[in-house]
């Protein structure tokens, strides 16, 4: 014998909804608590996305993101060329040393380039000087005196000395970036069938360090360098 389902009687919270749609008021009434309902769930969920925004740090990338492309043009760092460091180099003033070597001699000079003369000490095998250039001469400084010194660069070649001309070979050769040498600073060369020219920028790449010749048969080497670029008065 098949056996007879019971019938569940309805539930309290049922019978009182099936009562309160059963009258206009009672429906009413419904609609009311269901709105309340969805209010009450949609502040808990505003007040959640509220407090996630608030603890929310933005990374670098998300700033960059949301900088428009006129911000990011302005916070690019427009490096120099070499030709402009060259130039800058040229006309500026700064400390040096000049090391150089022609077979067994040896020459140093040490001093300050300014806008009209420079001054310094040279150092040969036949002593140390002092002396003072300009548009009219080279002198010897003893004292408060000054000496013409016709003989100054005697066994040196000056047209390595002259960074101007020293630029423009290297210019016209082509500079190329010394990948293999392990520095911190970027180093460029330039080679012809009798010299290694060789310049060497600061780390952050926005001024000229260092200048060398160098014979390919190493017969002599001229190595400049420069330090405190425009940093003192002329």
């Amino acid at each position: 014998m098949k056996k007879e389902k019971v019938k569940k009687e309805p539930g309290k919270f049922r019978k009182w909804h099936q009562k309160m749609k059963s009258t206009p008021k009672g429906r009413a009434y419904l609609k009311l608590i269901y709105w309340a309902i969805f209010f009450v769930v949609l502040f808990i969920f505003l007040g959640i996305s509220s407090s996630i925004t608030r603890d929310y740090t933005p990374t670098n990338n998300d700033i960059q993101e949301e900088q428009t492309p006129e911000e990011n043009n302005e916070n690019t760092e427009v490096l120099p060329t070499i030709e402009t460091m060259q130039k800058e180099l040229l006309s500026s003033t700064y400390e040096y040393t000049y090391d150089i070597r022609i077979g067994d001699a040896t020459y140093l000079f040490e001093g300050e380039r300014h806008t009209t003369y420079e001054e310094g000490y040279k150092t040969s095998l036949s002593g140390t000087i002092r002396y003072y250039l300009d548009s009219t001469g080279i002198y010897q400084v003893v004292g408060n005196d000054r000496t013409l010194i016709n003989d100054f660069y005697l066994g040196i070649d000056t047209q390595y000395l002259d960074l101007a001309h020293v630029f423009d070979i290297m210019n016209v050769l082509g500079l190329h970036e010394d990948t293999m040498c392990d520095c911190t600073y970027p180093v460029y060369y330039a080679e012809d069938e009798f010299n290694r020219y060789t310049l060497n920028l600061s780390e952050d790449a926005i001024s000229i360090t260092d200048v060398s010749v160098t014979s390919l048969d190493n017969s002599y080497e001229y190595k400049f360098s420069f330090s405190n670029l425009g940093d003192f008065d002329a």
